[in-house]
């Protein structure tokens, strides 16, 4: 950044990078400006809202927060490296029991475990076969009694329902005879209206009938007389035949037409009736309508001055939001132009601590020769001890590499010798344990032994635990550390590895070390995991583990 300056200034610089005696006037300017901050430092150092008490107080604060943070952290990371190591041991225990529970000779015991339980199931079988017999010829007595007893009780219910039954259709048919009179009353009345239309027409009918009937007569009277008048005249008869069938044509054309008016006007009487009955139902549903009409109408009025009201209130609401939103813009207008003049204020003094800082630098740059060359003598100081202390680093770790070989050597020698006989004999004292276990449940439970028997000798055979015979006297003094060992139970010392327990597990009794038995091993179930309090926060290395007692920081004082 550029530095703009008078030419007094520049020559004052100039003259102090000379290599004489520095000016008084440039010291007693720098004696005053020390005595200044020396002066204003004693001034501000009381006052609570100070630049560096503010700083000092917010440094104290935030290592103090810190500070409590880490052990929060060294707490929690604490926990849960030993929930992490619990449940290692719990897995490889399990895995242990599990690698042990899928070899041959604990498969063969469990085989032996499941032939007895299958014997003792079959021995329980036929126990219980002999007990179902007895319990079903007793069950039998009982059934037939109950059978006895609940048709005696069947047959009551049924006289009882008969009985109900009786009253109940003579009642309906007292009803139904009812209905059927007042139906037979009005068919009644219907039939003798009707019939009474019928013989008012048969008379006309029968009227009418009378009339042609004496017509017919007096045609053929006047027919014979005009035969027996006019037998030669063959024309004019055969043209009189014709009149007469046209007239009779006609009388047939006349009373058919009469027929049809008759039934004609029955069925119109029929269907006005109808029509008259359909039009009271009409009157009534009409009447109906106008009341339900009535009430609609007050209610629809009454919803539209709810409606009125509800509209009238949404109205006002929103001119009060609209209000609130008004003042709240002019508010943030405030606000933000506020904000720029305390930003701007704030670049002005920046700017100007800046400038400050620069003419400093610009004087202290002078003093980087002397500090450089006090830098290499120290770097080739730090170069010398650092040859040292390798030389130093390089033979420590010739011996130990000397004794890290001959440490291996040793343990290799250990590990498959004494480690590895010891890890067959503690195989060999799990699988007896086990199987002595299994044996002592089996006679617990009163199952037969024989199965588990045969599969520990088995065992015992294949791997020769049985005692070995003596040694023939030409080898015993070359072998006298010999001696037969019979290996067949487990050593007295032994336990079978019980499940691990700690002390923050809930004792229901699934770690408890009484309740663990060498034999076969009951699923366990793990516990609930604790809850992680780092989830309940921010992650930002400040949480810690809701206490009673509340972290306190210093006071701001």
């Amino acid at each position: 950044m550029p530095i703009a300056m008078t030419k007094e200034e520049w020559s004052r610089i100039k003259r102090w990078t000379d290599l004489g005696r520095e000016d008084p006037e440039t010291v007693r300017r720098r004696e005053y400006l020390q005595y200044q901050n020396e002066t204003s430092r004693e001034m501000t150092k009381q006052w609570p809202n100070s630049l560096e008490n503010v700083n000092k107080r917010n440094e104290e604060l935030r290592r103090a927060r810190v500070e409590a943070a880490e052990k929060a952290n060294t707490r929690f990371y604490q926990r849960y490296v030993k929930r992490k190591r619990e449940e290692q041991q719990r897995l490889m225990y399990s895995a242990r029991d599990t690698v042990f529970k899928n070899k041959d000779a604990p498969k063969l015991l469990l085989s032996a475990v499941i032939e007895t339980a299958i014997q003792k199931e079959r021995e329980e079988q036929l126990k219980f076969k002999e007990k179902l017999k007895q319990e079903a010829d007793e069950r039998k007595k009982q059934d037939d009694d109950d059978v006895i007893r609940k048709a005696q009780e069947w047959n009551e219910l049924v006289e009882t329902k008969k009985k109900r039954r009786f009253q109940a259709n003579k009642q309906h048919q007292k009803d139904i005879l009812e209905q059927a009179h007042e139906v037979s009353e009005r068919n009644r009345k219907e039939y003798e209206m009707e019939l009474n239309l019928q013989k008012i027409d048969n008379i006309k009918a029968r009227e009418q009938m009378e009339a042609i009937k004496k017509f017919e007569e007096e045609f053929c009277a006047a027919e014979k007389s005009r035969i027996l008048s006019d037998l030669e005249q063959a024309r004019y008869e055969a043209a009189t035949r014709r009149e007469e069938v046209r007239a009779r044509d006609q009388l047939d054309d006349k009373l058919i037409k009469l027929l049809q008016k008759t039934q004609a006007r029955v069925e119109k009487r029929r269907r006005d009736t109808e029509k008259q009955i359909q039009a009271e139902k009409l009157q009534v549903l009409e009447k109906i309508s106008q009341k339900l009409e009535s009430g609609d109408a007050a209610r629809e009025e009454k919803e539209q001055k709810i409606l009125d009201k509800a509209i009238k209130e949404k109205e006002e609401i929103a001119e009060a939001r609209r209000q609130a939103d008004a003042r709240k813009r002019e508010q943030f207008r405030a606000q933000r132009t506020a904000a720029r003049e305390q930003f701007l204020k704030q670049q002005q003094q920046t700017l100007h601590e800046f400038n400050t800082m620069r003419q400093w630098e610009v004087m202290n740059r002078f003093k980087n020769a002397e500090i450089y060359e006090d830098f290499r003598a120290r770097l080739r100081d730090e170069k010398e001890t650092k040859i040292k202390q390798y030389r130093e680093d390089i033979i420590k770790q010739w011996h130990e590499r000397a004794d890290r070989e001959a440490r291996e050597l040793a343990e290799t020698r250990y590990f498959y010798g004494e480690l590895a006989e010891s890890k067959l004999r503690d195989a060999d004292n799990k699988l007896l344990t086990h199987g002595h276990a299994l044996l002592q449940e089996a006679r617990d439970h009163q199952r037969p032994t024989y199965a588990l028997t045969h599969a520990l000798r088995r065992y015992c055979k294949l791997y020769r635990l049985y005692p070995m015979p003596e040694l023939p006297s030409s080898q015993q003094e070359h072998f006298p550390r010999y001696g037969p060992k019979d290996l067949s139970l487990p050593d007295p010392h032994y336990r079978y590895p019980e499940p691990p327990v700690f002390d923050d597990d809930k004792r229901d009794g699934l770690n408890d070390p009484k309740s663990q038995k060498a034999g076969p091993s009951a699923p366990s179930e793990r516990p609930p995991p604790e809850q992680d309090y780092k989830r309940a926060a921010p992650a930002n290395g400040l949480q810690r583990k809701p206490s009673k007692s509340e972290l306190k920081l210093p006071s701001a004082e």
